[in-house]
């Protein structure tokens, strides 16, 4: 692992939201990028250099909606499960993500939350894949479309119910996924933007109608587009309409060839652009697993087989997919695309631009280094190795 405060690293190809550079160096000091140089055939590799000549250096994945992987879960809401959960990610050249709740008791969402304050007040060891905030997937969700959402655990928007119990973890609460069709939903939609949370939409049955009324109360995001929600129709454009014709939307989508065709998902990347578009996982504890692994979302009993995770009857339950995948399912886009949809886009989202999803100077060194077939070698954390392939 490197620690060392200056290193340089030597990329055969370097790329991000805005562009893609050969031959380059990445000049790293105090875990931060501080330059961008070129070298040619007599530049040779100095001590302490990363020589990837051979390969392409991207900003490091960001992956805004993940509940679990590596056998471990974030309800656990532990420091234990978080780690492991961090390691795995670190792995697949993931650099920064937002541990993502499903629809359960108040008590265990708030052990959720008080287990990501404590990492990121420094209360516990700095993860691997670092911790940016929670995405609370519910319990505000409408349970016509609840898929593997425990049904006994949905509740009708409250705002004085969430501030009571969640008020002290407002810094850290990032994004919240709510059905904007539910009674108080529209309400609580101002409440969530007056308090800088994203208003996601999602596990949705609300008509187009419905999604514009929740966009113009502030609503900009949506939950793996296409799953647990209204599709569009002739006549009823529904909330995937929404996706398609309202640009105020950013749309999240599980690009597994699972959960949705690759031919969807090309028609939604056509219609909002690369840059309306963040690949996620929505990964449970299942990822990384192998087939016949079994484990449940609170009283739902799920079993990973054939690369896919489901409950008793079928419905898919999350996915076992990693970004590094995902990124590898998008070819066909530029390297620059692809960056944006599994990096860029999700940092602007949360208002991170500053520090994450870009390669250049002034900005935090969050990398990862992929081999020409696009599978992870190195993954570096504020300009730490901390995870390189054997």
């Amino acid at each position: 692992m490197s620690d060392n405060s200056s290193y340089r690293i030597l990329a055969g190809t370097v790329a991000d939201h805005r562009m893609e550079r050969h031959n380059v160096i990445v000049n790293i000091h105090e875990r931060e990028i501080v330059s961008l140089d070129t070298w040619n055939d007599s530049t040779r590799p100095e001590s302490g250099d990363i020589d990837a000549r051979d390969a392409i250096v991207l900003p490091g994945f960001i992956d805004i909606h993940i509940h679990g992987g590596a056998g471990r879960s974030v309800m656990e809401g532990t420091y234990e499960a978080l780690y492991e959960i961090s390691k795995h990610l670190a792995r697949h050249g993931v650099t920064g993500w937002l541990p993502t709740t499903v629809t359960a008791a108040w008590e265990d969402q708030i052990k959720v939350l008080d287990a990501v304050e404590n990492c990121l007040a420094g209360f516990t060891p700095v993860l691997e894949a670092a911790i940016l905030g929670v995405h609370l997937e519910g319990p505000y969700i409408n349970p016509k479309k609840k898929g593997a959402q425990p049904e006994q655990f949905i509740l009708l928007p409250d705002m004085d119910e969430f501030q009571r119990l969640t008020s002290d973890h407002f810094d850290n609460i990032l994004i919240m996924t709510l059905a904007p069709e539910m009674p108080g939903a529209l309400e609580f939609i101002r409440f969530l933007v007056s308090q800088n949370i994203i208003a996601s939409i999602g596990h949705t049955d609300a008509t187009y109608a419905e999604i514009s009324a929740a966009i113009d109360a502030g609503a900009s995001h949506l939950t793996h587009t296409f799953n647990a929600m209204r599709p569009m129709d002739s006549r009823e454009p529904g909330v995937v309409g929404a996706a398609f014709s309202r640009p105020e939307l950013t749309a999240e989508l599980i690009w597994d060839n699972v959960h949705v065709h690759p031919a969807s998902c090309r028609a939604l990347v056509a219609a909002k652009g690369t840059d309306g578009v963040i690949l996620i996982s929505d990964g449970v504890q299942g990822a990384g697993m192998p087939d016949g692994y079994s484990f449940s979302f609170g009283d739902l009993p799920i079993n990973i087989k054939d690369g896919r995770a489901t409950l008793p009857d079928g419905t898919l339950a999350g996915s076992v997919l990693t970004l590094d995948q995902a990124f590898r399912n998008a070819q066909g886009y530029t390297l620059s695309q692809r960056s944006a949809m599994t990096s860029y886009n999700a940092a602007r989202s949360l208002r991170s631009t500053d520090g994450f999803g870009t390669l250049a100077p002034g900005h935090i060194a969050d990398l990862v280094i992929l081999n020409r077939d696009e599978t992870v070698r190195r993954t570096i954390v504020n300009g730490v190795s901390v995870y390189v392939a054997a």
